[in-house]
């Protein structure tokens, strides 16, 4: 994510120039971009939350902290219109009801202060258009992967309507930017997009192994389990063997909108997001189009 934004800790037009800045960084996971954001704007305050925190990295940096908490429950530690800058990053696969988050993260964003999502798309495609049959990755993928998200009431293509979501929660100048991820780097246009790509292959080779031995456990798909099992190395064999062949891809968006200030009259999104499916096939038809494979898209269409 890091490399698809040009080394950029985000995208959100902020100007820094506030001495008490304070930012919320939710599903910090290890730290990591907690940190780095602290240590970058050390005027910044930094809160990172996640259901598992990393407290011990509290002592690294004297203006970033680490609190464990579930945003999906109650906000109650955290005062509404305090934070100036809201980050989120791949949640997509964790938060079930995004409409009630985007909620209390506008109420608790300051006038005039940022939300900005970077998330995976979860739909996986192949450049040359291969089957199932000819994949066992697109077969994982939509039996196991799938089918352990809708069993944990899951919707893991919720970053296509999160643009859509953020204007009905009432955020202003809603943007996004669609990016294509690349799994492999045979396809690659530049060094940092074979990075990108090698760096795909290994984070999805540990994802296919996680959500497998979740499939097979905890999650009980109505799939024998050695079923359930062969899929998984079937599909971690054709990440490593096909994914150049193939030329498989992925979407990733970040989405930005602000908290209008409060001399600002209400606004109406002049386009709004299609439905799902039809936002999907815009995405593809889009980046397709561009020959951008792998590559960057702006959608600008959607700004105000």
């Amino acid at each position: 994510m890091w490399l698809l934004q040009h080394h950029a800790l985000h995208s959100a037009p902020i100007a820094h120039d506030d001495p008490d800045e304070y930012v919320l960084d939710i599903g910090c996971g290890a730290g990591t971009w907690a940190i780095d954001y602290a240590t970058e704007h050390p005027n910044a305050r930094v809160l990172a939350v996640d259901i598992s925190c990393p407290k011990h990295r509290d002592s690294e940096r004297s203006n970033c902290h680490f609190r464990t908490g579930n945003v999906e429950k109650e906000w109650k530690h955290f005062v509404r219109g305090n934070f100036d800058f809201i980050h989120i990053r791949m949640m997509v696969n964790s938060i079930r009801d995004w409409p009630l988050l985007l909620n209390r993260c506008i109420q608790h964003l300051n006038p005039g202060g940022w939300l900005e999502i970077n998330d995976v798309a979860n739909r996986f495609f192949s450049a040359d258009g291969c089957s199932e049959t000819e994949s066992p990755m697109l077969r994982w993928w939509r039996i196991v992967f799938q089918g352990c998200a809708e069993i944990c009431d899951i919707d893991i293509h919720a970053t296509y309507m999160h643009a859509q979501e953020m204007w009905e929660a009432g955020f202003v100048d809603v943007r996004e930017r669609v990016f294509t991820w690349p799994v492999g780097s045979a396809r690659a246009k530049s060094e940092e997009e074979k990075k990108i790509g090698k760096l795909q292959i290994k984070y999805l080779k540990m994802l296919v192994h996680k959500m497998t031995e979740s499939a097979a456990g905890s999650v009980r798909l109505a799939i024998p389990d050695t079923e359930i099992y062969a899929m998984g190395e079937q599909a971690e064999r054709d990440l490593v063997e096909n994914a150049d062949a193939h030329g498989y891809y992925m979407h990733y968006a970040t989405i930005v909108g602000r908290r209008r200030n409060l001399e600002e009259k209400p606004k109406k999104a002049t386009n709004r997001r299609d439905l799902l499916s039809q936002s999907h096939d815009l995405w593809v038809r889009d980046v397709m189009n561009s020959g951008a494979v792998p590559g960057v898209k702006e959608d600008t269409s959607k700004s105000q």
